[in-house]
């Protein structure tokens, strides 16, 4: 291969070998010939380019140097850092004359002959490696250009092959390829990291919408966690690099570092999640499929998810009370009885759906499949949800029953605490400082997004069914608040659990208008949509704006409330008169123009949110609430 860096005056050397380092990383993970248990590799190659990617935007480079925004000191470490990259990918097959050789190859130029004999299961590899490409973002700028520059500039084989199939080799140069990763991460300073973690978290949100098959996402789950595994080998096998000797001690360890190798598996982390909710959607979710998504929740998969008289006692309130929550004596197997706390699923009887009644079955078969999805706490965590240990039936009547899932308090809380919810808190409570409503309101947008990414609706999103434990005389801590009300949730696609609410006035106040009562805006599937999830988001901002709850803010009445005609209308109450304005003048702009957002949604012209395109533009709505919400939130600082 002819070398790259000759004759290209006009662009920086720096962005010759990084496009270099980019066309290998895409010539690694085309390579046939990887068993078929080791596919993963594959993606890992192209988590690898994304990460180069991501840094590369954040520090503005490009093929004038003058553009890089990196200190002086650092700008002297980059090449060589990039440089070790190239000649760890290029020499692979002894592609690269300028390096010594190694016997035997463990890559290989394919000829045209050996293509010609190409097998079944050749055809199927390459087939799995074509489509790999559509599963992470392809259309970025730099990307493109990198690509585009070494097609025109480099002679480079058209197609590798994998001459033997050593696990332990590719482990150890996607190794050293993660490590120098980390260490282009070190010459970073505080604000360049908080950009680049802001920059790839939207990739692994991007990646997430391209990956829908349990297959790719197991692969993405073991390609995060060979990243995991090996990060304490790192620092050993990244030792005799030659670049180190222009480092010094300062790139030893650093917070930058373990923060790299922390957010290294996010993106395992996600797809946990998406891989389960599709598994529990199709009805897939073998042992094998647990092995893959590699769960740590095996005591809680041997205990029943019913739960019985024998495991169970609810403590009913001493007074009338319509409280959603009661608390109640829990008995695992072998183990002493403990305090938990049931919430119940909102109902009304005979509820009917487009038409049809539900069948008992059918509404416990969702409420099962929702019970399977929260109990794998592990995953849901990150969700700002809580541990479920599984659900309960009461009898109601003689014919009527109903469900409740059931909690047990986060770590290091008392178990006799009950929640309390930030509707109680709006009611009861003195008004929080700025800073603490402004950092509640980041931390439910992040939880939206991020339920979003995996294209999970939450469908129950308003101030009761956000949590908060403190004692009886003691405030919130409204930096760790939690997310409850999930017994109407449901992954996007999965339209057999799909179940309208009950027709409740006070839970109407926070849904969109078109979704009181059921469907009507959408005759492809069932109606509910993220855009309605963002709407009901709006509401609590505004709610949290307001340092009250919604029904005080439109002055409703108990018989307004009660009135679907006038539930309604909130919408239309709150994007008129002087709802804006006042919004501004508690919170400022940017929180005024986030509330609007969220109340309006997207333009249907460029984002579709209704019929059968809203399925196909995820992407798009994942970077419009981003852009329109996500961004002017993070900007804000008091």
């Amino acid at each position: 291969m002819e070398s790259i860096g000759l004759g290209l005056g006009s662009v920086s050397l720096l962005f010759q070998v990084f496009a270099g380092c980019i066309k290998g990383y895409q010539l690694l993970s085309e390579a046939r010939g990887l068993e078929k248990n080791h596919q993963y590799f594959r993606v890992k190659f192209k988590t690898e380019q994304c990460r180069l990617l991501d840094w590369a935007n954040v520090v503005d480079l490009s093929e004038d140097e003058a553009t890089l925004t990196m200190r002086r000191a650092s700008r002297a470490m980059i090449l060589p850092i990039l440089d070790e990259q190239y000649r760890l990918m290029f020499r692979f097959g002894r592609l690269d004359d300028r390096l010594r050789p190694i016997s035997p190859p463990i890559l290989y130029e394919e000829t045209d002959a050996a293509e010609s004999r190409v097998g079944v299961l050749d055809a199927q590899d390459e087939k799995k490696a074509d489509a790999l490409q559509a599963r992470f973002p392809d259309k970025t700028l730099l990307l493109e250009k990198s690509l585009r520059f070494f097609q025109n500039t480099t002679k480079y084989p058209a197609r590798l092959r994998w001459a033997v199939s050593d696990k332990a080799k590719i482990e150890e140069i996607l190794n050293r390829l993660a490590g120098l990763n980390d260490y282009l991460n070190e010459l970073l300073n505080g604000q360049q990291l908080q950009a680049l973690g802001t920059q790839q978290m939207r990739t692994n949100y991007h990646i997430m919408q391209l990956n829908d098959k349990i297959d790719d996402l197991c692969e993405i789950v073991k390609a995060g966690f060979l990243a995991s595994a090996s990060a304490s080998q790192l620092g050993q096998s990244n030792q005799g690099l030659h670049w180190q000797l222009f480092a010094g001690p300062q790139l030893s360890a650093s917070p930058a570092a373990t923060y790299e190798r922390t957010y290294d598996t996010q993106l395992a982390s996600l797809a946990q999640v998406k891989g389960l909710m599709s598994a529990i959607d199709t009805g897939a979710l073998t042992d094998q499929v647990r092995q893959e998504l590699s769960p740590t929740q095996t005591d809680l998969r041997t205990r029943p998810m019913k739960l019985g008289r024998t495991d169970l006692r609810p403590i009913q309130p001493s007074t009338e009370s319509s409280s959603q929550r009661w608390p109640a004596w829990y008995k695992p197997s072998l183990e002493p009885w403990r305090k938990v706390w049931i919430e119940w699923k909102s109902t009304e009887p005979r509820q009917q759906q487009m038409g049809i009644r539900r069948s008992d079955s059918m509404v416990l078969s969702r409420f099962e499949a929702l019970v399977q999805l929260l109990r794998e706490d592990a995953y849901t965590a990150q969700f700002r949800a809580l541990k479920c240990l599984g659900y309960h039936v009461q009898e109601v009547s003689a014919t009527e029953t109903r469900l409740g899932l059931v909690f047990e308090n986060p770590p290091r809380v008392d178990s006799s605490v009950l929640p309390i919810t930030l509707l109680d808190l709006l009611q009861r409570r003195s008004v929080p400082s700025l800073s603490a409503r402004l950092g509640l309101v980041k931390i439910l947008v992040d939880c939206v997004e991020r339920l979003h990414a995996v294209n999970w609706l939450q469908k129950g999103l308003r101030s009761q069914n956000v949590l908060f434990f403190c004692g009886a005389d003691s405030e919130p801590d409204y930096a760790q608040p939690f997310l409850s009300g999930f017994d109407y949730s449901r992954p996007e696609s999965a339209d057999f659990m799909s179940e309208v609410p009950p027709h409740i006035g006070a839970e109407n106040l926070y849904r969109h208008p078109a979704v009181q009562g059921g469907p009507r805006d959408d005759t492809h599937g069932f109606g509910f949509k993220k855009h309605h999830d963002i709407y009901s988001l709006g509401i609590i901002i505004l709610e949290i704006t307001y340092s009250k709850p919604i029904e005080v803010v439109l002055r409703f009445g108990e018989e307004d409330i009660g009135r679907s005609s006038e539930t309604a209308r909130v919408k239309e109450i709150l994007l008129g008169g002087t709802f804006d304005r006042d919004i501004r003048g508690h919170m400022g702009g940017a929180v005024g123009d986030v509330v609007k957002s969220c109340l309006t949604g997207p333009d249907p012209s460029r984002v579709p949110v209704f019929g059968a395109d809203a399925s196909k533009s995820d992407t798009k709505l994942q970077e419009w609430f981003f852009n329109a919400v996500v961004e002017r939130l993070r900007k804000l600082r008091i």
